[in-house]
């Protein structure tokens, strides 16, 4: 048997030691195999690995998001998340649509717990990043219990606050109010913002989200200097706002070139181009990323599946 021929045989034995419908301990170790896996082999070696598996194309593409989002993880901050995971890959998954700070608190504070049903998480992720979604009930909240209004924040007529210092202000507030165990919610602005505006703001933050899930400081360090200064970048933040050239240079250049690109950072650039898309006011613009973005979609199935799963997700289609 070749070298190869015994790394997959290896690979399925542990795939079969690990099932996905087995406990959070034995899908977070999967998980965290197939992302190790897609760091350390090229791109059809793993596909290769993939299809050895058994396991179809949509959980093996979840399974997939789980380990990047859990390896992002500090060793610590990892096992106090995974004892609070439930046993279904998909609840996981819908929570690894999540920061990796959201995630651990979510963990530590008790709101994520073993017996989350995937409905019960879907609410929950969507509360923590989109506070605007929360539908109120009367003066129930999103978990059927009474709610009682604290404070307001108002903004005086002469004080501007551009997009960047509202979301700064808003993820501020957030943190602040998770500490103590209360919500915050975004007022309704209907009246200065049409509702598309508020619906695509909020997939801005969505998929800059995902952006800096996909892409995460500690792999920025791992990357050539040389390449970062051809690039003139030199934090994982101006990479995350570069413009869409620069960002799939960089990306080319610095990590497996051309023949790699897809398998390594094909879900990175459909969240550059979903975010750019939304963030733009220029409709010009919007309509040539949206062209982009179908076409790179209609290409490659697995990108469909996974761009068209973290919109489902998290309410958005």
């Amino acid at each position: 048997m070749t070298d190869i021929g015994s790394a997959i045989e290896t690979f399925k034995r542990f795939v079969a030691e690990n099932p996905y419908s087995g406990t959070a301990e034995q899908i977070v170790t999967l998980s965290l195999g197939i992302a190790e896996a897609s760091n350390r082999l090229d791109a059809s070696t793993f596909r290769l690995y993939a299809e050895q598996t058994g396991i179809g194309d949509k959980v093996f593409s979840k399974l997939k998001v789980v380990g990047k989002t859990l390896l992002s993880l500090q060793e610590k901050e990892r096992r106090d998340v995974v004892k609070q995971l439930p046993a279904s890959y998909s609840t996981i998954h819908v929570l690894c649509s999540l920061s990796a700070e959201e995630l651990v608190t979510g963990a530590r504070s008790g709101a994520i717990t073993p017996s989350m049903s995937v409905r019960t998480a879907k609410d929950y992720t969507k509360q923590v990043r989109f506070p605007a979604l929360a539908a109120a009930d009367g003066e129930k909240g999103r978990w059927g219990t009474k709610q009682e209004h604290l404070y307001g924040v108002y903004r005086p007529e002469e004080v501007a606050l551009g997009a960047e210092q509202l979301q700064s202000l808003q993820e501020a507030l957030r943190k602040a109010c998770e500490e103590y165990g209360v919500v915050l919610r975004v007022a309704n602005t209907d009246g200065t913002r049409t509702l598309k505006q508020q619906e695509r703001a909020e997939r801005e933050v969505f998929w800059r989200g995902v952006l800096e899930r996909e892409l995460t400081s500690k792999w920025f360090k791992g990357m050539p200097e040389e390449v970062k200064k051809q690039f003139n970048l030199k934090t994982i933040g101006e990479l995350h706002e570069t413009p869409l050239r620069s960002f799939t240079g960089f990306l080319i250049n610095a990590d497996g070139g051309k023949k790699e690109f897809w398998e390594k950072h094909g879900q990175a650039y459909v969240a550059k181009l979903n975010y750019l898309m939304e963030k733009t006011e220029d409709r010009a613009q919007r309509f040539n990323l949206k062209r982009r973005l179908e076409s790179v979609v209609a290409e490659r199935r697995e990108l469909a599946v996974w761009n068209n799963t973290l919109l489902k997700q998290i309410g958005f289609i």
